[in-house]
């Protein structure tokens, strides 16, 4: 595992020293250190299409091909493959603070810097928030608005998970605290200050089965497992963008992933089919070519949460022929139209590689074109803006030298022999 470096400085207050710090100020900060100026020399460095030899310094955290006046320290690749770090785009084990630091030196270890939690509460994850971003840590965005109905998911999940935990809960005190509940355009408009006032970088709208969103929601067999209204999703889209949040669309069925492309959302969260749910049937999760068509036409990306279909075969192992048949058919159809995707898992415990594997046995794409997407297409999705997931002057200087070429062996991914991020070793085996 490799060594991570997190110090926390516990001061003791100290009145009888002269020079303190203005208020508003970190008494903790002090100088930062200067990055250390590193040559990369060797290795066999991913393009995009194969590995081909590279040579690259780290200067100031960043990449360049230019050789720097003073080298601090050489790093010898060797022979081993190079490429840039992981990145996990749909998750769920950093939003507890109970959790947040054990899954955090998993992700570090695993060779993915990069996560995105897809829901939290803003109170708890501001406790621990400041220490992800580091060079020698996880690198983490929140989803911190969750909107679903008053019986919607997560309602069912938030309900068991208490009861197994020995407390108890009622829907209302779940209501408006885990998750907001908004059945009605009133209650949109009632709560929309609050759910602004967090300044949301990410919007987590929950639709499930739309096309029978009236019938679900008289089942009481399904109370808590349900989505919100489908005709509140482009009012909620609009109110999204204009506070400058982008908006990410739980989806179940193809009905659910036309509501989300139509409405203007930014990504669709889930590939329709992780499940064939009791009261569908297989056809209810292929996406229309038309739908395909207009989800490229307006830049919208898919996340594919393949690995998570394992809950549901495992319960329903009969599914498990029709899901492979329907992610096979829709993956195929969104890459032929050029929808981007991102990668992630949505496996507590699991992790993007379990959603590398999975993808890879569907035989939908070429490893080159499995690995760009889960080193270069995945980051740069989830982190707009930032140079990050390629080998380029001026991109972050973040990379993992395995032991072994993934495009031959997919478990080389797990072989990490050396890891920088930002222009700082972590560590090696």
């Amino acid at each position: 595992m490799f060594r991570t470096t997190l110090i926390a400085a516990l001061l003791a207050a100290a009145p009888a020293l002269a020079d303190e710090p203005a208020p508003g100020a970190n008494p903790f900060a002090g100088p930062p250190f200067a990055a250390p100026t590193l040559h990369f020399k060797g290795g066999q460095w991913f393009d995009g299409r194969g590995f081909r030899p590279m040579e690259w310094y780290a200067v100031d955290g960043k990449l360049t091909a230019k050789r720097p006046a003073q080298i601090d320290a050489t790093i010898d690749l060797g022979t081993r493959h190079v490429i840039p770090p992981l990145a996990e785009a749909h998750n769920h084990d950093l939003q507890n603070g109970f959790y947040a630091g054990k899954m955090a030196r998993n992700y570090m270890a695993r060779g993915i810097f990069y996560s995105v939690q897809l829901a939290g509460l803003p109170a708890d994850i501001a406790t621990y928030r400041d220490f992800f971003g580091q060079p020698g840590t996880v690198d983490a965005t929140f989803s911190e608005a969750l909107l679903s109905a008053s019986d919607g998911h997560p309602l069912k999940m938030i309900l068991d998970g208490m009861a197994q935990a020995g407390e108890t809960i009622t829907p209302e005190g779940a209501r408006d605290k885990y998750y907001w509940s908004i059945d009605s355009q009133a209650d949109l408009d009632a709560k929309w200050a609050k759910i602004a006032a967090v300044k949301p970088k990410m919007i987590k709208v929950i639709i499930i089965d739309s096309a029978n969103y009236a019938a679900n929601r008289r089942n009481a067999e399904l109370f808590g497992r349900n989505g919100i209204d489908p005709a509140l999703v482009p009012e909620i889209v609009k109110r999204a963008h204009s506070i400058g949040a982008r908006l990410m669309a739980h989806a179940d069925t193809a009905a659910d992933f036309e509501v989300a492309v139509k409405a203007g959302a930014d990504a669709v969260a889930h590939l329709p089919g992780y499940r064939i749910a009791k009261f569908n049937k297989p056809a209810d999760y292929r996406i229309g070519d038309a739908v395909i068509a207009e989800a490229a036409k307006r830049g919208i990306f898919v996340i594919t949460t393949t690995a998570a279909s394992r809950f549901g075969i495992a319960r329903y192992p009969e599914t498990e022929a029709a899901i492979t048949a329907n992610y096979q058919d829709n993956i195929r159809r969104l890459r032929a139209a050029g929808v981007k995707l991102a990668f992630g898992s949505d496996t507590f415990g699991g992790s993007v590689l379990d959603e590398i594997a999975t993808v890879d046995k569907l035989k939908v794409m070429s490893r080159p074109e499995l690995l760009r997407v889960a080193t270069s297409d995945t980051p740069q999705l989830m982190f707009p803006g930032r140079r990050i997931g390629t080998f380029a002057e001026g991109a972050e200087a973040s990379l993992l030298a395995l032991d072994g070429d993934p495009l031959t062996d997919l478990d080389a991914l797990k072989r990490i022999k050396v890891a920088v991020k930002q222009g700082e070793l972590l560590g090696g085996r």
